[in-house]
Order: C-alpha cells, then structure tokens, then sequence
C-alpha cells in the first residue's frame, strides 16, 4: 500500500503552491488584517530603500499619535495586533536597513503609550505587553547604533522623558543610561543638568543622572548627586554598597553610618514606597559589619555581628560569626550563643533558632520549659516546629500539637478543623513514643477534655476518625 504524503506547512511546501497562488492569498488576507498588510507595505518599501520605509512607518505613527476616540476592549486587542506588527516592522524591517533610523521610530512609537492610556476605556495587560517588549528591544536596537548617531536620539529619549509623567517609562529610561555611549550620555547629561533647577519632577532627572555617572564609573558625580537629594530621598544604605563595592571602604563606613530617622521615599523592587526608619536595618549592620572587616577593625566588626545576632536570633548570622572566628574559638562561642537564647524572653524566636538550626534536644527542651506559655495564634510557629520535633522528641511535639488542637476548637476557627483533626492524628501516631515518665496528660484524658469541652463543634468530629464517641 502507497503511503499518503501530506503537505507541510514549511519553506518547501509553500513554495510549490507557486509565486501567483502565494501572491492571491497574501492579497486576500492583507484586506482584513491590518497588521500584515503594513508588513507587506513596509516590505515593498524596503525594496525602494529606508528612507521610503521611513516615511510609510512614520505616516502611520502620525496617525497613531493623532488619534483622539476611545478605545474600548474589542479594539484594544486589535490594537496590540496592529502595534505588535508596527513595532516588528520598526525593529527587523527598518532595523536591519536603517539602524538608526529605527531607533528614531521605535522611540517615537514607546511615546505612543501616553496618548493611549488616556483613551482606553479599560485597561489592556496585551497591548501594555505589546509596548513593554518594544521597550526590551529598543534598548538592544540601541546599543548597535554608532555613538555619533546615538547623540541624535538624546532630543527624542528626554522629550519621551518630560512626557512621562505618571513614571511609566522609568524602567527603560535607566536601562538606556547602560547602552549610550560617553557622546550620547554627555548629551543627556548636559540636558538633565539644565532642567534640574526648574523641573517638578526633578528628582527623576537627578536619578537618571546618577545612572549616568554609574555607568562612566564616576562615582564622585553620584555622590554629589546623591548629596543633593532631600535627606528623606537618601538611599545611604544603597550607596555604602556601591562603595564598599568600588574598594572605598572609608566612605562607606562613613554612609552605612548614616542613619535615617524618619520615613523615606525609596525604589522597592522598581516602585518608589514609603518605608520606615527600620528598612534595611539587618543589611545596614552586616554590611557595616563587613566593611570594619576590610579596615582590618575585626574585633569592631565581630562585636556587630554579635550584636545583629543577639537582637535577632538570626542563625544566618550566626554562622557568619562563627566563619570569622579563629580556630577552635567557635565551639564556646557556639555555646555562648545558645545560652544567649535559651534565655530569650520571646520564646517563638528562640524556638524558631533551634529548629533551623538544627538543635532539636534544645528545641525540645525549650517547649517543655514553657509548656504553659505557648499560644496556639503562633501556629505558623509552632505547626512546623512540631512536624520537626516529632521524630527524634515525640514528648515535645505532642505539647506543641496539643496547643494548636486546644486554640483551633477554644477559638471556633471552623476553617482550620481539618487542620485540628490532623495534629489529633499526629497524636495518636506519636503515643507509643512517648517516654513513661512523661509528666503529661494521658491521652485519653486529653480526648476525654476536649469531648467535654467542644461537644458541638460537629464538623471537627465529624473529620476525626471515629468521631466524637470514638
């Protein structure tokens, strides 16, 4: 039997159905869909040469930015068809002829996304992604464009600046004070230094110009710049890192040392927020800490680290402590550093050091001590220091499981009775491991209390095997 051949939809197929079948369904399809039709438009211009090409991307544009009526959703998904087509077209049409011709383009088209936001009726996650991926692009078009050509885009990149007023641009903004070159990024300087006295919003441009310095390597500017912030806009923790990372540890003592007191204006995770005087505290130490240490000031940089770990049972600190130790010295300091939180009077921290640490027996030993003191509320606490405990200090975690069963039924937090018959089955898993001496409540007590108590909370019984009789 002759197998059947099928067509593939690839190079070779399509080039058998012939050039005029091919030419008659591009036609025919290009009707409908704008975005193919300006592709195959801007592909024919090429033929004439980048400047015919410039000027078809460059009418559309015009129109784009023309444009007044409202979008409503239907069309906002057309639209990032259109605009996903145009970008194409700006960045491997135009891009491969004309490289700098098309970064002139592709920032005139990211400039659309102003004109826009004010005409959609509802916001549209596609056609920002439309304009986000463009912004990925531009600064890699960007980066290829001579230096001399580079300098001819700093009017359109600070005029796509002063349009931005709601700060959507700010990410690719500092993404292109890494691809210009020293004529381009002279240029904006020049032009971010004239409007810095008179701008609203002239902290932006003082940020940008401290991009610009970190990408000459001159840090001397950014710390002028830095100065002349407002001193709830200093980020003296972000420039003590930027020091100590350029070998000048000196002034980065000198920085981490500066101590906010009031709320600041900080970038969080690429978002200007509000944060107290506490933000960064741990890092500001351990890098102050790790700064003495390059001043050769060990003793005053373990003497930090100390402290950091005495507030805050951190055993990541802990550890860094220790590695800084001499030989030996680490095991009474490890000792030291236990009796330190054997007596901690916030017991869940101390708790939560001995079960990451690990040092179960002190762990367990530390729940007996406060048997009565624990609250099942911390349950995010103690849920998982009772799963830890159970294998090797059954007695501890039966304490632990007890508290949590107690408060869940005591507070009628009916979401969380799976959670209570859960911990009940722990407790019957773990009886036969108890020691005989164990001065606990027998088991059948415990059940017999909470059968007294908790009669009613029916959906908790009815997920405990054997129910309430059982």
């Amino acid at each position: 039997m002759v197998r059947q051949t099928r067509a593939k939809l690839d190079k070779n197929g399509l080039s058998s159905l012939g050039l005029d079948k091919l030419v008659d369904i591009l036609l025919d399809e290009a009707t409908a869909n704008k975005a193919l039709k300006a592709r195959l438009q801007t592909a024919l211009a090429g033929e004439v040469g980048p400047q015919e090409m410039g000027r078809l991307i460059d009418k559309r544009l015009d129109s784009s930015d023309r444009a007044t009526t409202r979008i409503n959703s239907a069309r906002a998904k057309d639209l990032a068809a259109e605009y996903a087509g145009l970008a194409r077209n700006i960045l491997s049409e135009l891009g491969a002829a004309d490289p700098a011709g098309a970064a002139d383009r592709i920032l005139r088209f990211l400039a659309l996304r102003f004109s826009l936001s004010a005409r959609l009726v509802a916001d549209s996650p596609r056609l920002w992604k439309v304009f986000d991926d463009a912004e990925v692009a531009a600064c890699e078009l960007i980066a290829t464009v001579a230096p001399q050509d580079q300098v001819l885009l700093v009017p359109q990149i600070e005029m796509l600046r002063q349009r931005d007023r709601y700060a959507e641009q700010t990410g690719f903004l500092r993404a292109l004070t890494g691809v210009l070159e020293r004529p381009a990024a002279d240029a904006w300087k020049a032009v971010l230094t004239g409007v810095l006295p008179t701008e609203p919003l002239k902290l932006r441009a003082l940020d940008l110009l401290q991009a610009l310095a970190l990408h000459q390597e001159d840090m001397d500017t950014f710390l002028k710049l830095e100065g002349d912030k407002p001193e709830n806009r200093r980020d003296t923790l972000a420039v003590a890192t930027l020091l100590h990372a350029a070998g000048r540890h000196q002034d980065a003592l000198e920085w981490v040392r500066m101590r906010p007191s009031g709320m600041r204006l900080l970038p969080v995770n690429g978002e200007i927020m509000s944060v107290g005087p506490e933000y960064g505290a741990r890092e500001r130490r351990l890098l102050e800490a790790e700064i003495l240490e390059r001043l050769k000031r060990r003793e005053d940089a373990q003497a930090l680290r100390w402290r950091e770990f005495a507030e805050t049972y951190d055993p990541a600190v802990l550890r860094l402590y220790l590695s800084k130790l001499d030989d030996f010295a680490e095991f009474d300091e490890m000792d030291r550093a236990f009796a330190l939180v054997d007596d901690a009077s916030d017991i869940y921290a101390a708790l939560e050091f001995f079960i990451s640490w690990p040092k179960l027996d002190r762990a367990a030993a530390l729940v007996l001590r406060h048997e009565a003191s624990w609250e099942g509320r911390y349950y995010e606490d103690l849920a998982p220091a009772a799963e830890a405990l159970s294998e090797q200090q059954p007695l501890a975690a039966t304490v632990l499981y007890r508290v949590l069963i107690n408060d869940i039924l005591r507070r009628g937090i009916g979401a969380a009775y799976p959670y209570a018959a859960l911990y009940l089955t722990e407790l019957e898993r773990l009886l036969p491991h108890l020691p005989e001496d164990a001065r606990l409540k027998h088991h059948d007590d415990f059940m017999d209390d909470l059968r007294r108590i908790h009669p009613k909370k029916y959906s908790f019984w009815s997920a405990v095997p054997g129910g309430l009789r059982g």
